[in-house]
């Protein structure tokens, strides 16, 4: 199994959100409100990086009519973003956007000597309060929680030399500033720009409840007292990707598919969900989606979605419903039955209905070795409790790396319903999983049979670090040359075409050592030539 990255262009070609910050790319609607700055209604300057450069400083915010928009109170700015803003509990600090305005540190030396040094008092700032809303598809709005929510336009200034999509650690308030000089403030930064910080886990409802939202691709700011201004507002540059969709789009354009039953799953674009029949009388069925990377016993990563059943019916032994990660190749095996436990590579939450010995919910993880005959290699974690017709559940199923185990928390309205505390521990060596399902299994043929109806939504998963980073190619002594940053436990081969239909290996296979490789190619062809680097786990 391997995952590919292609030059001339230096593409990656891995289905996961990048690493780097994004920033707005359209303005819906904007009214200025009571109270803003007059000329400062440019709603088009929030789009876009925020001022940089040298001379903007933490001492010297942008100022510009071409650089900042204006809301007064009861003034509001709605931003669109493309790609949108993912909410990825593995960013710093668990912070998911920034918001970046015009405001500035004080200098107590009135001569500027060695560059300012601040008393800590933060100028220019809105005294008032903003509300900060999110929406997936712009019509379904989400307050973040009040109490957690900065106001916007506050800290931390902007420093046009820093990097817009790190936060600064939110742990640090204006008084943390003061006595320093510019070289001081950068320090406490680490790099950073700058930015009011948000995550999109506050998220809530008109009723206070939290709510499950995997990404956002709308932002509102409305002031509701006081004045703010806005420069920018910038997607964090998380430290790990994430794959997430929300089903506001339609999947089959998305790189979703069917494997058997394609009648068992119906994508609901009202409700943004997908409708999901599982029917232990019909074959193996999944709706499933490549991960674009393959995940090990060696990796920390994350599973969350959405859970609804509508109706569930077992007899005798019953099935389960199942949502969660599995190896494709090994799922779609004739042999492959999760009612003879002979699925291989399994990372899955398992709800079991009640057929005389208690409901249980399980998070379930398979070694490579489970068969038929071999059917003790899983270990999982559980607990006794249904799983309630017309009830919500957000699930998160966790792997923690180099350790041989599942753990699985299970939510409703924010609210933890279990943590699945008992353990089955079977010998757990390895696994390869690649692509995330909702998987509707056979059942065993003799009666033990299930049929249930419900949606899930909100898909989130955070990975690892794709194994190949920052790739480059360029001719080198008469031949070609990929460089890129590596994975340890992933081995490198160098592939190339000149059809983009035909590839063949040149130069010598490297093994990750977590640092940069060089992979050559002594002898180019003549004419233009494509060039791909597989990572394989071995």
């Amino acid at each position: 199994m391997k995952i590919s990255s292609l030059a001339l262009a230096s593409l990656f070609l891995v289905s996961v959100l990048p690493l780097q910050a994004q920033f707005a790319t359209a303005v819906v609607d904007y009214t200025p409100g009571t109270g803003f700055a007059p000329g400062y209604t440019n709603a088009a300057a929030a789009l876009g990086t925020p001022t940089v450069g040298a001379t903007v400083t933490p001492f010297g915010p942008a100022y510009n009519k071409s650089q900042l928009v204006s809301l007064g109170t009861n003034g509001s700015l709605t931003l669109r973003f493309d790609p949108p803003i993912v909410n990825n509990p593995a960013n710093p600090f668990g912070q998911d956007f920034l918001i970046f305005g015009n405001t500035f540190f004080a200098i107590t030396n009135g001569n500027y000597s060695g560059g300012g040094i601040t008393s800590g008092v933060i100028g220019g700032n809105n005294p008032g309060a903003t509300r900060v809303e999110v929406s997936a598809n712009g019509t379904a709005w989400f307050v973040l929680n009040p109490a957690l929510a900065p106001t916007a336009d506050n800290l931390y200034p902007t420093d046009g030399l820093g990097d817009p999509g790190v936060p600064v650690d939110p742990a640090l308030v204006a008084g943390n500033f003061a006595g320093l000089g510019l070289a001081g403030i950068r320090g406490l930064y680490q790099g950073s720009a700058g930015g009011t910080g948000y995550d999109l886990a506050w998220a809530q409802d008109s009723n206070g409840l939290p709510v499950n939202l995997p990404l956002v691709r709308f932002v509102r700011v409305t002031v509701e007292s006081g004045k703010s201004e806005i420069d920018a507002v910038a997607s964090v540059r998380g430290v790990t990707p994430a794959w997430a969709d929300d089903f506001v789009t339609d999947p089959a354009r998305n790189g979703w598919k069917t494997f058997g039953g394609a009648d068992l799953f119906h994508w609901n674009p009202t409700n943004e969900c997908i409708e999901v029949t599982w029917d232990t009388e019909r074959e193996n069925s999944y709706f499933y989606h490549p991960l674009g990377t393959i995940l090990t016993r060696d990796d920390a990563f994350s599973l969350a979605f959405d859970l609804q059943l509508n109706d569930v019916a077992v007899t005798n032994g019953g099935g389960q419903v199942a949502v969660g990660l599995f190896n494709f190749a090994e799922a779609t095996k004739p042999e492959f039955s999760r009612s003879a436990a002979s699925t291989p590579d399994l990372f899955e939450l398992d709800y079991y209905p009640d057929t005389g010995y208690g409901d249980s919910i399980s998070a379930t993880l398979a070694d490579r070795t489970v068969n038929a005959t071999n059917y003790s290699d899983f270990y999982f974690t559980y607990d006794n409790l249904p799983m309630l017709p017309g009830v919500t559940y957000q699930v998160k199923l966790t792997h923690a790396a180099g350790l041989p185990s599942i753990s699985g928390e299970v939510f409703t309205n924010g609210v933890l319903y279990t943590a699945l505390a008992d353990v089955y521990a079977g010998p757990i060596t390895d696994f390869r999983l690649d692509t995330v399902a909702i998987s509707s299994y056979a059942g065993d043929g003799f009666g033990d049979d299930l049929l249930a109806h419900g949606t899930v939504k909100n898909f989130l998963v955070s990975l690892p670090p794709s194994p190949v980073q920052n790739f480059s190619g360029a001719p080198s002594l008469g031949g070609w040359q990929a460089q890129f940053g590596s994975r340890s436990n992933w081995v490198y081969a160098l592939e190339r075409t000149t059809d983009l239909v035909s590839w063949s290996g040149v130069g010598m296979a490297a093994v990750g050592t977590g640092a940069k490789l060089t992979l050559v190619d002594p002898q180019p062809p003549a004419a233009r030539a494509f060039y791909r680097v597989n990572a394989t786990r071995p």
